[in-house]
């Protein structure tokens, strides 16, 4: 009876050496996987046009990811140039560029202009129109509702 209990127990399935060696090799290979998968799905989702758009500065055009804005319609003294966007289609809007203004002295016609960096975001998303335009300058704007022009 020794000799049946000691064949029934090679005879049962156990983990070997070799197959605990494996383990950490799938469980990597299987990570590896779902990283690139989140890659993927990440990268078409940063990728993807979206169908947002915003009133494009002294108009009454919509347009998406403007890279000018004018924030003074009547004599054009004040606007953010150069706007790079680095989020758009979300909820809010994100881009960075240069804020120029006309400093006006001693006379608007014989002004100096202006610059510095600034962060400019859109926000409150109606039937695909950012309706808000904020500022990291608070002098030059700190909140806006875009109507087109001339309101």
């Amino acid at each position: 009876m020794a000799v049946a209990s000691r064949d029934k127990a090679h005879s049962s399935p156990s983990y070997t050496g070799r197959v605990r060696r494996l383990i950490p090799f799938s469980l990597l290979g299987v990570l590896i996987v779902l990283a690139g998968l989140l890659t993927l799905l990440s990268y078409s989702q940063a990728t993807a046009t979206s169908s947002a758009k915003m009133l494009l500065g002294c108009s009454d055009k919509y347009g998406a990811k403007p890279s000018t804005y004018v924030i003074s319609c009547a004599d054009f003294n004040s606007k953010f140039t150069d706007l790079h966007w680095t989020s758009w289609g979300s909820t809010t809007a994100y881009a960075t560029g240069e804020a120029r203004w006309n400093d006006c002295t001693p006379n608007c016609a014989s002004g100096h202009w202006k610059s510095e960096t600034v962060t400019v975001w859109a926000w409150d998303l109606k039937n695909d129109h950012y309706t808000r335009l904020g500022s990291s300058d608070p002098s030059l704007l700190t909140s806006e509702v875009l109507k087109p022009y001339p309101a």
